[in-house]
C-alpha cells in the first residue's frame, strides 16, 4: 500500500469518525447539527482535518439525517433478528455505511472496510465487526432494490408530521416538499445591504437574482471567502425570511421593535432600510452574534436582552416585528435534524407561547401601528390558527391584507385571507425556499 493511499484512507477514516460523532450529538444529545459541527471544528477532532475532509464528514451526517427513516427500513430488511441490545455505535456505523452506499455512491469495498475499522476505537464492541461486514455487503448488493420500494415522505417524516402536512397541504405538496428536503445541495441566498447593487454582485458572485430581489448561489465556497463578505455588502438569509420585514412597508426614519431578533438577518434588513431598530432577544450570547453581524456590514441597532413576555420598553411603537420562537419545521431542508428532534407536543407548546407573545405586544403598539407576526413553521397551529383568538382578545386590531403588487415576487405566496405562506417546494426548480407564515395586524387609530 502506498504512502498516498495510506494517508487518504487515514483522512477518510477520520472524516467518518467525525460523522459518527456528529450523528450521535444530534440524535442522542439533541444538538443542532450546525452547533455540533461548530464544536467539532473548533474544539473537536475535526479541527485537525482539511476543509475537504471536514466537508465529507458533514455531508455524511446530513445524508444520514435526511434519509434516516429510509436507512432504518433498509437495515431492518437485512437484519433478521433486529438490532442487538447493548450494541453501542453499531446502529450509527451501519447507518453511515448505508448512506454512503445508497446515496453517496462511494465504493463498496471502501465503505465496508471503513465501517469495520471503526471498531479499532470501539474495542468493547469489536464482536460486531462480522455483523457489520455481512450487513453492508448485503446492502451493497440488494439495497438499491429495497430502497426503490420505500415511500420517502412516509419513511422519513414522523407519522404526526406526515399526517399534519398531508391534511394541510395535500399529498402532492407533501411529497414535493420532501423532494426538496432530500436534495444533497441547498443553494445559498444572500440579502444585499444595498439592493441597487444586485446586478453588480450577481455578476461578481455568479449568482441569480431571485424574484424577491435576493441573490441565489447554486454552489459556493466558504461563505467568509466569497466576494463582498469582508466589505459587508451582504449577509446570508433565506429568501423567504426576508419577506416579513418587507411587509412593514416604508420604515425609513421610523422606530421599529424587532422581537426575538437573533441571529439578526431581519435586524440588518431593517437597519439597511433606514429604520431606528431596537432588537430584543432572550439570549445575550445570541445578541453578541447579532452585534458581530451588524459590525461586519456597517449597520447599527440598539440591542436589548429581554423576555418578550416580561420586558417593558416604556413606549408605544409604530412598528413591531415578531419573528416568534417556533418548531422551525419550515427550515428542515437546511436543518434535517429537526425531523428527529420535534414531537407533536412541541407544536402545542410553541403555539401557546406565540399566542401569549402576540397578546403581550398588542399593548405596546401605538394607535394606527402595525404588527408583523411570522414563524418559520409549516404547522397551521403556529400561524393561521392563532388569528381568530388574537382578534377576539384584541378587537382594536384587524388583519391588513397583503396585496400582490406591493412587494416584488410575493404574489404566489399570498393566501385568500391576506396572510402569507411560503413552502419549501415553491421555487422547487431553483432549489426551494424555507416555509414561512406571516400576517399583518393593524391597530385602529
Amino acid at each position: 500500500m502506498t504512502d498516498t493511499h495510506q494517508s487518504s484512507k487515514k483522512s477518510g477514516m477520520a472524516a467518518r469518525d467525525g460523522a459518527l460523532r456528529l450523528i450521535h450529538a444530534v440524535l442522542s444529545d439533541k444538538y443542532l447539527l450546525d452547533d455540533a459541527y461548530r464544536h467539532e471544528i473548533t474544539e473537536g477532532q475535526l479541527r485537525r482535518l482539511n476543509g475537504n475532509d471536514r466537508a465529507f464528514a458533514k455531508r455524511i451526517a446530513i445524508t444520514v439525517l435526511q434519509h434516516l427513516g429510509e436507512i432504518d427500513i433498509v437495515l431492518s430488511r437485512f437484519m433478521d433478528r433486529g438490532m442487538p441490545n447493548k450494541s453501542g455505535p453499531l446502529r450509527n456505523i451501519l447507518r453511515i455505511g448505508v448512506a454512503e452506499l445508497l446515496y453517496l455512491d462511494n465504493p463498496a469495498h471502501a465503505v465496508v472496510d471503513c465501517a469495520v475499522t471503526h471498531y479499532r476505537k470501539w474495542r468493547k464492541y469489536a464482536g460486531f465487526k462480522g455483523l457489520t461486514n455481512a450487513i453492508l455487503r448485503r446492502v451493497s448488493k440488494d439495497g438499491a432494490k429495497e430502497l426503490a420500494s420505500i415511500d420517502p415522505a412516509k419513511a422519513n417524516l414522523p407519522d404526526w408530521l406526515y399526517q399534519s402536512w398531508t391534511k394541510t397541504y395535500g399529498l402532492a405538496a407533501t411529497n414535493a416538499m420532501m423532494e426538496q428536503f432530500l436534495k444533497p445541495l441547498i443553494p445559498l441566498d444572500l440579502t444585499l445591504k444595498n439592493g441597487d447593487d444586485s446586478a453588480h454582485w450577481a455578476e461578481k458572485l455568479e449568482a441569480e437574482i431571485m424574484p424577491t430581489g435576493n441573490l441565489r448561489m447554486a454552489t459556493h465556497d466558504r461563505v467568509d471567502r466569497l466576494a463582498g463578505f469582508d466589505e459587508g455588502a451582504w449577509w446570508v438569509q433565506d429568501a423567504a425570511a426576508t419577506l416579513p420585514v418587507k411587509l412593514l412597508g416604508d420604515v425609513t426614519g421610523q422606530d421599529v421593535l424587532d422581537l426575538c431578533a437573533a441571529p439578526g438577518g431581519k435586524t440588518m434588513q431593517l437597519a439597511a432600510k433606514g429604520a431606528n431598530v431596537t432588537a430584543l432577544d432572550l439570549s445575550t450570547k445570541r445578541l453578541e452574534r447579532v452585534q458581530e453581524n451588524l459590525d461586519r456590514v456597517g449597520l447599527t441597532a440598539t440591542l436589548v436582552t429581554g423576555d418578550v413576555l416580561t420586558h417593558e420598553t416604556g413606549k408605544k411603537w409604530p412598528f413591531i416585528l415578531l419573528d416568534a420562537p417556533c418548531s422551525a419545521t419550515g427550515t428542515i431542508r437546511r436543518h434535517p435534524e429537526l425531523i428527529h428532534q420535534r414531537a407533536a407536543q412541541d407544536i402545542t407548546h410553541f403555539a401557546s407561547l406565540q399566542a401569549k407573545m402576540l397578546n403581550r405586544i398588542a399593548n405596546q403598539v401605538a394607535p394606527g401601528g402595525l404588527i408583523v407576526f411570522c414563524t418559520c413553521s409549516l404547522q397551521s397551529e403556529e400561524g393561521p390558527d392563532l388569528i381568530s383568538d388574537f382578534l377576539m382578545h384584541n378587537p382594536d386590531f384587524g388583519i391588513e391584507p397583503i396585496e400582490p403588487d406591493e412587494i416584488a415576487g410575493i404574489a404566489p405566496f399570498i393566501q385568500n385571507d391576506g396572510t402569507m405562506r411560503t413552502r419549501p417546494d415553491q421555487w422547487g426548480e431553483k432549489g426551494g425556499m424555507d416555509g414561512f407564515f406571516a400576517m399583518r395586524l393593524r391597530k385602529c387609530e
